[in-house]
């Protein structure tokens, strides 16, 4: 009797699907690795900081060559060009205030959760360069403690409260998770949306 031979999509068609799958857990495991945020953080602020040297070095030098050319000539600056000149140096000086901002709110840290949950914050937090929803209390267990599991939502729990009794976060009734008021400008906060008050813990 002779045997079937195996139709070549019989079984292996599904190895592929399995394989990918198992690389998207052990990417999806990597990225939530406190030390891999933190290098991915790292990096980004450096090269933040080349950008922004560039730019200065670069505006500079713009500057220079054309208060040289109308010293040259005897003339004063237009006024358009001397305000574009002002504006873009207001520009990058904000700029390098916000990467300050963003480096000083993310040191205030003491444990790699709460690393995560600042990174977080940051993302959704336009002051600091973030470009991302503000970040929800619930999304945040989501993302920080995937699976549900009870151990790491606890872990979220703690770190999001012990920044709030910090006044590094601050927490509203609608469950919004927003950089504390001693950390941001006044102005740029939300002065509708009163904060829960850190001793009441997660609701």
């Amino acid at each position: 009797m002779l045997r079937r031979k195996p139709a070549p999509d019989d079984t292996p068609a599904e190895e592929p699907s399995g394989l990918r799958g198992a690389a998207r857990r052990l990417s999806e495991r990597a990225r939530q690795d406190p030390r891999v945020q933190q290098a991915a953080e790292n990096l980004r602020g450096r090269r933040e900081e080349l950008r922004a040297s560039g730019r200065e070095r670069a505006d500079t030098r713009l500057e220079t060559l054309i208060e040289s050319r109308r010293e040259r000539r005897g003339e004063a600056t237009p006024p358009e060009v001397a305000g574009l000149l002002d504006a873009r140096r207001r520009e990058r000086e904000a700029h390098a205030r916000q990467l300050r901002e963003r480096a000083a709110f993310l040191e205030q840290a003491t444990t790699p959760e709460e690393s995560r949950v600042l990174l977080r914050v940051v993302a959704g937090t336009p002051r600091l360069g973030g470009e991302d929803p503000e970040p929800r209390y619930t999304e945040l267990l989501d993302t920080l403690a995937p699976g549900g599991d009870p151990t790491r939502e606890m872990a979220v729990h703690r770190a999001v409260w012990a920044l709030a009794e910090r006044r590094v976060l601050a927490v509203s009734p609608h469950g919004a998770v927003r950089a504390g008021p001693q950390t941001l400008d006044p102005h740029t906060l939300d002065l509708h949306t009163p904060d829960v008050a850190p001793s009441s813990g997660p609701s």
